[in-house]
């Protein structure tokens, strides 16, 4: 579904945030993920009695546009009734700096709304181009038969100035 503006997008997150299953902590969250397209996919946070199994609002939403196709994000709302605006935790940050580093991150309150960009937020990501390409060669029996997939390097990583977290000076 396409919207336009960021208050149609954070109403998204709103709306959808009622649907939220937090019976432990309380704290409901939705989020909308508008795609480089303009359609929009929505997550709540999923707790579970183990807590360790929890998913946040931000990576069911990715999970969600993911599975229709979707590979480019330009930004996400994230809706909460917190005192201040929050913005993703950091294994969300992650996942979404997998597919935009750059995306913008709006988060709102009911009395304050903020606004990110991901690389702010997460300036020294993990990436996949800072990862070895897999030999066929270390599969097991039975597998490896095709050729394997090296994903697309992340825009913005340099892997002469970050690996894998830190930085290397000099």
């Amino acid at each position: 579904m396409k919207v336009g503006g960021i208050d149609a997008l954070i109403r998204r997150a709103w709306s959808v945030r009622a649907h939220a299953h937090a019976p432990y902590s309380r704290f409901r969250v939705g989020a909308a993920l508008e795609t480089e397209d303009g359609s929009i996919f929505v997550g709540v946070n999923v707790e579970n009695a183990s807590f360790g199994l929890t998913v946040c609002a931000e990576r069911n939403a990715v999970a969600a546009a993911v599975a229709a196709g979707h590979r480019r994000f330009t930004r996400i709302a994230i809706a909460t009734e917190a005192e201040l605006a929050t913005p993703p935790c950091g294994a969300c940050r992650q996942v979404l700096a997998e597919f935009a580093p750059e995306l913008e991150v709006y988060s709102e309150v009911p009395d304050q709304r903020s606004m990110w960009h991901l690389d702010e937020l997460l300036p020294a990501r993990f990436a996949a181009d800072g990862l070895p390409v897999p030999s066929t060669a270390d599969a097991p029996s039975g597998e490896g038969t095709s050729s394997p997939v090296t994903p697309e390097p992340t825009p913005g990583y340099d892997a002469k100035t970050t690996t894998h977290g830190s930085t290397i000076k000099g």
